[in-house]
């Protein structure tokens, strides 16, 4: 999206903003619009940008009296209550969608099977504020990534994944262990193959992003594998669309209930965003329970979920990889299903930890990488 020449004219009326481009598009802005975004000294506070001012007490009538485009791009405006500020014109394109801002986070593709996905992200190159950004940008377009080479010391996947955000504390503590066990309180913790899923429905609010790391493998068998979620609601958007809407529509409970924590959610199995992107997942067929609804519905319903289950299992959308010493998975748990193979646990010792973070961590790091920070962490606040 280019640059473009803005015209910026006072509407005497309403008492906005028109603003017109050189395609010829047009905008009106609201005069409150205009001034919750000045930038003026008795604005916005300079370490955290928030308001100095609640925008209740504004007049109800404000207007704009005069308006005039400096040539620092930007808006010199003055107001109907006597007050003077200014406001960027680069940021308001931003907003209104007239320029790209480098802020954006990157949009979503999906893919299925034969996307080259790279399983070589080195972990001592995220020291480089640059590689750090193109894995990220990775990350957020693809909803996973691989790294290698990491420190294998136990626990240690709590300061790996610090990097990235604020490892969230659950019943299972900070970190938890992937390892047959016996008695184990979840099919995790067994040598079984598990069917793709998200993890955690039940949780309020459910994790958003999940780390695995490994740490010992030396069984056959137990390859890792993901699955794009919105590649399958896509397919069956593609095929069913009414058995994608009632999954879009009907809220499910998802309940964990086990020694320590009785845990509680509910929600639709395929969640969109306002301009229709799929943006969460809810599939994890251990833990989900339907309302009585009338026949009718939950037939169309089971018909889609069983469809979706179908699609997430299968070749065509399905990638896998194997889990070596050193080797980090960090995925999307909004957006991408995982599972795994078999495999013997009697054979040999596998190890995973894994711990959840929230996606605030990543999109921030990512924003203040695009605005030119020397950063290969997030960043935290005294």
């Amino acid at each position: 999206m280019k640059k473009q020449k803005v015209n910026v004219k006072l509407d005497t009326d309403f008492g906005g903003i028109v603003l017109r481009n050189t395609n010829n598009a047009s905008k009106l802005l609201h005069p409150l619009w205009i001034r919750e975004r000045t930038e003026g000294p008795a604005d916005f506070d300079t370490i955290n940008y928030q308001r100095l001012y609640d925008h209740s007490t504004l007049p109800a009538d404000l207007k704009i009296t005069q308006c005039e485009v400096t040539d620092c791009d930007r808006l010199d405006v003055e107001f109907n209550d006597g007050y003077q500020s200014n406001i960027s014109l680069t940021k308001i394109q931003h907003e209104i969608g007239w320029r790209e801002n480098p802020e954006d986070l990157p949009v979503p593709k999906p893919w299925k099977t034969g996307f080259k996905f790279s399983d070589h992200v080195k972990w001592s190159n995220l020291n480089d504020p640059l590689n750090l950004k193109a894995m990220l940008d990775d990350f957020l377009t693809y909803g996973f990534c691989i790294m290698r080479d990491t420190p294998t010391e136990r626990d240690c996947l709590l300061q790996l994944a610090s990097r990235f955000g604020y490892v969230r504390d659950t019943n299972w503590g900070k970190i938890f262990n992937v390892e047959t066990k016996p008695d184990a309180t979840d099919a995790a913790y067994k040598d079984v193959a598990l069917a793709a899923h998200t993890d955690n429905p039940y949780r309020d609010p459910i994790p958003g992003i999940q780390f695995l790391h490994c740490l010992t493998n030396d069984v056959s068998g137990g390859l890792s594998t993901l699955v794009d979620g919105i590649a399958v609601a896509d397919r069956l958007h593609d095929e069913e669309p009414e058995q994608a809407r009632i999954l879009e529509d009907v809220i499910v409970r998802y309940r964990y209930q086990g020694p320590s924590a009785i845990l509680e959610n509910f929600g639709p199995t395929i969640e969109r965003d306002h301009i229709g992107i799929v943006r969460r997942i809810r599939l994890s067929s251990r833990v989900d329970f339907v309302p009585a609804l009338d026949p009718k519905t939950l037939n169309l319903f089971y018909a889609g979920r069983r469809r979706l289950n179908e699609l997430s299992n299968s070749p065509e959308f399905q990638i896998s990889f194997p889990f070596r010493p050193g080797t980090l998975l960090m995925m999307d748990n909004y957006r991408l299903l995982h599972g795994r193979t078999a495999f013997d646990g009697k054979q040999g010792h596998r190890l995973l930890q894994g711990c959840y973070t929230d996606h605030d961590g990543v999109c921030s790091l990512y924003k203040l990488l695009a605005n030119g920070r020397d950063l290969t962490s997030v960043a935290r606040e005294d």
